[in-house]
């Protein structure tokens, strides 16, 4: 007796089928007439129909491209493709200038020697100033000051330049300083601070230009540094020195008013003077009172040579007493303005500080002195020991090494993403 299949057996089937691909060793109509067969013969259907499913899925997995190679071709076979493209056929080639030079410090220390004291000069690194002038070269104010000379615009938009490294034609100043930085390599030796300078630019010349003008730039700097570290050394002591001077022109406006005040030269010398006029006075007057005296015995008081020699002895003495007033005071007070001990104590105070106002004047012009020497004992000097050449081939860009760099930089970006894909379908089972 046959047996025949249930009704659901065969939609099963015929579901199957239909879901096959057409592309299938075996289709799906083939089996259906052994549908009703015997049990038998539906194994065997049963056996080629799982046959002809690997055989399709095999099939399938050769013709289809696996997703972790399409991903490898979009993010790491494509850009790198790109880059090559461009550095091969688009790049512009861009000339490199390079120039070294040094920022050494100047000092000056004095030697004895036989014949005197000689000055040794002494060169020592100066790395901190080395530090400072690449940090100039890099920064906005190098490029505002090479800006007043050459035109930077006109020299990074020149028609030699590709699209991709040419200058935006609506560049800001920043936007043009991020540019010079990507233009200009500098490098500082830690040990000899020795500074190294690359620029590029599209046209020969043009790279010359700017290297020259960042050497001159730099000694630039190192020339105000150098000026401004004078400056702050003898600041303090300039103004010591103004200060003292000043005092000194107080005290001779003093003792200039002084003199046409009282209209005396010296003080000193005009008492001197009087004190000489007033010794044979006081000589006469004590011959008067002795010829006085023995007159007074052998004449009369009324006699003429008595009075005649009254008289010249009171002239004397009113000579006498009127000198000494010119010289000190009467009344035994204190000094008055009007006589000469006076005069001579207002000189002696304006003389006293006027020596003191020169006094100070010497000392502070001597400090002085001492600090612009200890100032220009340490000077700072930019030394070019390999200057700026024209180059002879274009040194960027590297059409060769660049392309290989980006393949390298996607495939590893992309192998970090794909084993972190993997690490979390690791998680989830």
């Amino acid at each position: 007796m046959i047996e025949t299949k249930p009704p659901l057996e065969e939609d099963r089937l015929r579901l199957r089928a239909e879901e096959r691909s057409s592309r299938s060793l075996v289709p799906a109509a083939w089996l259906r007439p052994l549908a009703n067969a015997p049990e038998a013969a539906r194994q065997l259907a049963g056996r080629v129909e799982r046959i002809a499913t690997e055989a399709n899925r095999a099939l399938e997995s050769r013709t289809r491209i696996p997703p972790l190679w399409l991903s490898f071709i979009a993010f790491v076979i494509v850009p790198s493709f790109a880059g090559a493209v461009y550095f091969a056929f688009f790049a512009a080639e861009q000339f490199m200038v390079e120039t070294r030079f040094a920022v050494r410090a100047i000092e000056m220390e004095a030697m004895a020697t036989p014949k005197g004291e000689s000055a040794a000069f002494t060169f020592t690194p100066s790395g901190q100033n080395a530090y400072i002038v690449t940090s100039y070269i890099r920064s906005r104010a190098i490029v505002t000051d090479v800006s007043s000379k050459l035109d930077l615009r006109a020299i990074y938009r020149r028609p030699e330049a590709d699209f991709w490294a040419r200058l935006r034609r609506d560049a800001t100043i920043d936007a043009l300083t991020d540019y010079w930085q990507s233009m200009v390599e500098t490098t500082v030796d830690a040990n000899s601070s020795l500074v190294t300078v690359k620029v590029r630019a599209f046209r020969k010349g043009d790279a010359l230009a700017l290297a020259s003008a960042i050497v001159a730039a730099s000694e630039s700097l190192v020339n105000r540094i150098s000026e401004r570290a004078r400056r702050d050394a003898t600041a303090m002591a300039e103004k010591d020195v103004r200060r003292a001077f000043e005092s000194v022109q107080a005290a001779l406006a003093d003792l200039h008013k002084f003199r046409d005040e009282f209209g005396v030269i010296d003080p000193s010398l005009t008492g001197g003077e009087i004190v000489a006029l007033l010794a044979p006075l006081v000589a006469q007057k004590i011959k008067l009172e002795g010829e006085l005296f023995v007159a007074g015995h052998e004449l009369s008081a009324d006699a003429p040579t008595v009075r005649v020699l009254r008289e010249q002895l009171e002239s004397a003495e009113k000579q006498i007493k009127e000198l000494k007033g010119r010289l000190t005071s009467s009344d035994g007070k204190s000094p008055s303005s009007s006589t000469m001990s006076g005069i001579l104590a207002k000189f002696e105070e304006l003389e006293v500080r006027k020596a003191l106002a020169e006094r100070f004047y010497a000392l502070s012009k001597a400090d002085h002195d001492r600090a612009l020497l200890r100032a220009n004992r340490q000077s700072i000097y930019l030394t070019v020991f390999v200057p700026p050449a024209e180059p002879e081939i274009a040194r960027y860009p590297h059409r060769v090494t660049y392309p290989v760099l980006i393949f390298l930089a996607f495939a590893v970006v992309w192998s970090i993403f794909v084993l972190l894909l993997a690490t979390i379908e690791d998680h989830r089972l």
